[in-house]
């Protein structure tokens, strides 16, 4: 009998977890698209959400912050920093075409001293060393760091 608990539990270990990120891969970059889903406004405010699309042949997952910089109209990084947003960070799986939202938000006017002339964004997805660009322009108030919501899997809070 102990020699079948034994099999049992090997068996398991070597399956992994039926569900969730476990029995996924991360999902690489280059099977990664960012999209432009919607942009809001409010109070000297814009909410600008994001989706990274699984454009790979398999599911995979996403966990974490993606790291986002502004770029200057040279596609080089410049300031200010982005913070991460205060919220909890869970485990997105996308199946092939399947996408994970994420939300930059940035202050445009209000007591600041000086702005930030943007030309779009860079994105590292979380946990990658490869990053996606996103071109607009657009204006930062430079006296406020912009944040960042870790990934999730709707649209909305």
């Amino acid at each position: 009998m102990p020699i079948l608990a034994a099999l049992a539990l090997a068996a398991a270990t070597l399956a992994g977890p039926a569900f969730g990120s476990g029995a996924t891969r991360r999902c690489a970059t280059p099977f990664l698209r960012l999209d432009f889903v919607r942009g809001q406004g409010f109070t000297s405010h814009r909410a600008w959400d994001f989706a990274l699309r699984n454009t790979g042949p398999t599911t995979c997952h996403l966990r974490g912050y993606p790291g986002v910089a502004l770029l200057d109209s040279q596609a080089r990084v410049e300031g200010p920093s982005v913070a991460r947003r205060s919220a909890s960070v869970q485990s997105v799986v996308l199946a092939p075409w399947e996408r994970a939202f994420f939300t930059f938000v940035f202050t445009v006017a209000g007591p600041c001293p000086s702005g930030v002339h943007a030309s779009g964004l860079q994105v590292f997805p979380p946990d990658a060393t490869r990053a996606l660009r996103w071109h607009q322009r657009f204006d930062v108030c430079a006296g406020s760091h912009p944040d960042v919501t870790p990934v999730r899997p709707k649209l909305g809070p």
